[in-house]
């Protein structure tokens, strides 16, 4: 990933919902956390601006109005800001809707999708096995999922690209990548377990390196020491064994690839270091 050109780089914050710690790094105190939903906004010089997720927007709220979606909230409390979907924050980054040529989806969960319908002259990218677990889901079957069906735009078939299974060269730990413009810039791979068929993408930006790890691991503290979230986990994910075997292959990418700053979606300390500062 030496060769490609460097992509300017925004990283968002979309919103938060509650959640115990003790939930999201096994061991940790049992007290209340705001998991926020950090997005990437990412400029190519030759293909334009490409989102990572869409994040949280206030259509998630109309969404989990109704029974049994209602079940969401309650889960997990929301608090999405009126104007902080990623459509509303793009005029202070001089950036137009429709200049959004891209948008990558990590996974198909509420808090990853929020914002899909915003942007309705992006192209999608999605690997193939995460749509194919949550397609013609509904009701409990969709919440089991994560999965708010009315998020998804009416069109979405036409507009998506489904991947395969990546087969190009390997990131260490990680395994085979998908080159997304050919050029080494955007590095897609498979982090498994948290939800099918679930992406992280390996940016080359102009701040150095950034692998945006969705939900591959909550935070960065778990990745370091290699602790997983708590087993109640296992209600809502995918696989927990690849959970723990994903922050595994994190953890291993991280020692080969010091120089890489990595992003969990949720992460406290992402969001200090890549938003607030």
């Amino acid at each position: 990933m030496t060769d490609g050109p460097l992509l300017r780089c925004h990283v968002l914050d979309t919103g938060y919902c509650l959640a115990s710690e003790h939930h999201v790094l096994r061991g940790a105190p049992r007290r209340r956390m705001e998991c926020h939903a950090l997005v990437a906004l990412l400029h190519h010089p030759e293909h334009g601006w490409t989102l990572f997720d869409t994040g949280y927007a206030p259509r998630v709220l109309d969404a989990t109005r109704r029974w049994p979606y209602r079940l969401y909230r309650v889960a997990t409390p929301l608090r999405i800001p009126a104007a902080g979907a990623v459509v509303d924050q793009l005029p202070a980054l001089g950036v137009a809707r429709d200049e959004v040529r891209r948008i990558v989806l990590s996974h198909f969960h509420a808090d990853h999708v929020g914002g899909l319908r915003d942007f309705p002259a992006a192209g999608i990218v999605a690997l193939r096995e995460a749509y194919d677990d949550v397609a013609g889901r509904s009701g409990f079957g969709a919440l089991r999922r994560a999965f708010l069906p009315d998020l998804l735009p009416a069109d979405f078939a036409q507009r998506t690209a489904l991947l395969p299974e990546p087969s190009g060269a390997p990131l260490p730990g990680l395994g085979p990548t998908h080159d997304l413009f050919g050029d080494g810039s955007l590095l897609l791979a498979r982090l498994p377990g948290h939800a099918r068929g679930q992406l992280g993408m390996l940016a080359r930006t102009e701040g150095g390196p950034v692998l945006f790890a969705a939900d591959g691991a909550y935070t960065a503290r778990s990745i370091r020491e290699r602790r997983p979230p708590s087993r109640v986990t296992r209600l809502f994910v995918d696989d927990f064994r690849e959970v723990e075997a994903t922050l595994g292959r994190l953890h291993e990418f991280a020692a080969a690839r010091p120089e890489v700053r990595i992003v969990p979606t949720h992460c406290p300390e992402a969001l200090e270091r890549e938003v607030r500062r």
